[in-house]
């Protein structure tokens, strides 16, 4: 059975890879050079790991994760390409980490074998999280699929081998398998619409084809979860809740209200009709407020009844349904309930899933302020800068997010490094879901040329948090180090730190400086 669930996910995987690829026939708008410059990112943080001498499968899990990534940008023009070669990939990994001569013990519940997920999780994200802003619309929502997919699954398994820790080993590792083959049928769920309904179709025949599809998801997880691995049927309807709130995101996505343009689109109005107009960008301001209210109330309560229902490891279920039907909500929805679980692994490893965080605490309440007003100002730089140097801006948050969660670690402890995360997360959900108003605002007047680029990157805020997550669980030897480290030690890792950043603003600067040189040289020639 073992071996039968995971071929029949990898044969889905593949199939849809090949389907989207030859339908599309394009790859990803991105240059020839612009990978490389991800895969730098990757190879500076493997190198920061093994200097810091941290367990030895993360800077190869980082290696291995940035190729994948490099692969889902260039799938990322092609549909749900992507997800599915994070399938493919899913299944070939659980299927790797079988333990030799133990055929009913996954070797992915050692350590090791988590550490080896969360750094190849880290690495898709540093090859595609800075180059999100230089992507088309289309391949963004993409791509971002591609990588909720990757996470959410990474989240499902982490916490499944958390359970076959915690309890007796069973002769099938469901908990490990369940999150792959669901994971694939999000894949059959989101193909049954385009068999029944094209883009011209009415939104009946539409609304009856995502109908069938979530029936088919449903029925075939009932069938994996109860007499495939004999196991609750709760575990499937739970999915099954996904695949339905992935549907009511879609459909919250597609409503714009009857004469209502879309958002960062202007309202040209001129002459009598400017009452009429004004009227008209009031209901719109309107509609998007509260599209934002209804969207974070279904994101919200589907997470809180995942978390009282079915735990860490029922919230990752539940975002793996939310990637069923492809849509900017619906990939907002899978970051957050896998950042959800992976923030409470980092609970985990310091023995604090039961206390939980103490806000009362100064250093934890003050940690949460900071990652609330992090993401805020990370929000407001690329406000500013992301639709002038796309490429500069992700680069520079990703290293942000890459720095200001260990260095919270260090410097104080877990708790307020997870107070930290938790804030940056929340903030990120709320900022992303009432973007399309900012924009509404800003292109009321006139046709704005950074609109559409903001638009499109309105989630960059989740999955930055995610990759901070990734990191904070892969720096616990860090954080235990930080913690009993002296002042003097303290010290001089801080100047260390202010140094490299200092020289990293000088070799900036002077190659702004050498750069501008170079535009002016021709045109001096020329006269």
């Amino acid at each position: 059975m073992l071996g039968g669930v995971l071929a029949i996910a990898a044969a889905i995987g593949l199939v849809v890879l090949l389907l989207e690829a030859i339908r599309y026939r394009r790859w990803g708008s991105v240059r020839r050079w612009q990978p490389a410059v991800g895969l730098g990112l990757v190879a500076l943080a493997a190198l920061g790991c093994w200097l810091g001498q941290l367990p030895e499968p993360i800077p190869l899990a980082l290696l291995l994760g940035g190729l994948v990534g490099v692969g889902l940008l260039g799938l990322s023009g092609c549909g749900r390409a992507g997800q599915g070669l994070v399938v493919l990939l899913l299944s070939l990994a659980a299927w790797q980490s079988l333990a030799v001569g133990s055929p009913g013990r996954i070797g992915i519940a050692e350590q090791h074998g988590m550490l080896f997920l969360w750094g190849c999780g880290r690495g898709m994200g540093l090859v595609g999280i800075p180059l999100l802003g230089v992507l088309a619309a289309a391949e963004a929502l993409s791509l971002l699929m591609a990588l909720g997919q990757g996470w959410s699954g990474i989240a499902a398994i982490t916490w499944g081998s958390r359970l076959l820790e915690m309890g007796s080993q069973p002769d099938l590792p469901w908990q490990v398998l369940l999150p792959v083959g669901l994971a694939a049928l999000s894949l059959v769920a989101g193909t049954v619409p385009l068999l029944t309904a094209s883009e011209d179709s009415p939104g009946l025949l539409s609304a009856v084809g995502h109908g069938v599809g979530w029936l088919v998801a449903l029925a075939l997880a009932l069938a994996l979860t109860r007499n495939g691995l004999y196991q609750d049927p709760f575990w499937a309807l739970l999915y099954g809740a996904g695949v339905l709130l992935s549907w009511a995101l879609l459909a919250l996505e597609n409503q714009t209200g009857q004469g209502i343009p879309a958002p960062g689109e202007p309202a040209h109005v001129s002459g009598p009709e400017a009452l009429a107009g004004r009227v008209s960008v009031a209901e719109q301001q309107g509609w998007l407020l509260w599209q934002a209210c209804v969207g974070l109330t279904l994101v919200g309560g589907g997470a809180l009844l995942a978390l009282r229902l079915g735990g860490s490891y029922g919230a990752a279920l539940l975002g793996l349904g939310c990637l069923a039907f492809p849509s900017r909500w619906g990939a907002m929805a899978a970051l957050f309930l896998s950042a959800r679980p992976l923030l409470q692994n980092l609970l985990h490893q310091f023995n604090l899933q039961v206390a939980g965080i103490d806000l009362t605490q100064p250093y934890v309440s003050a940690a949460l302020y900071l990652g609330m007003a992090a993401m805020a100002l990370a929000a407001l730089l690329h406000w500013l800068y992301g639709p002038d140097k796309p490429l500069q801006t992700g680069i520079a948050l990703t290293l942000a997010s890459l720095a200001l969660p260990v260095g919270v670690g260090y410097f104080i402890h877990a708790q307020p490094q997870a107070a930290f995360l938790l804030g940056a997360l929340t903030t990120a959900l709320i900022l992303a879901a009432l973007q399309p108003i900012l924009l509404q605002q800003e292109g009321r007047g006139a046709e704005s040329p950074g609109i559409h680029s903001r638009q499109r990157d309105g989630v960059l805020g989740l999955g930055l948090t995610v990759l901070a997550i990734l990191g904070s669980n892969l720096s616990r030897d860090w954080t235990v180090t930080g913690f009993h480290a002296t002042r003097l030690e303290r010290a001089l890792v801080l100047a260390g730190v202010v140094g490299i950043l200092a020289l990293i603003l000088l070799l900036w600067q002077g190659w702004s400086l050498w750069q501008s040189r170079r535009m002016r040289a021709p045109a001096r020639c020329s006269r």
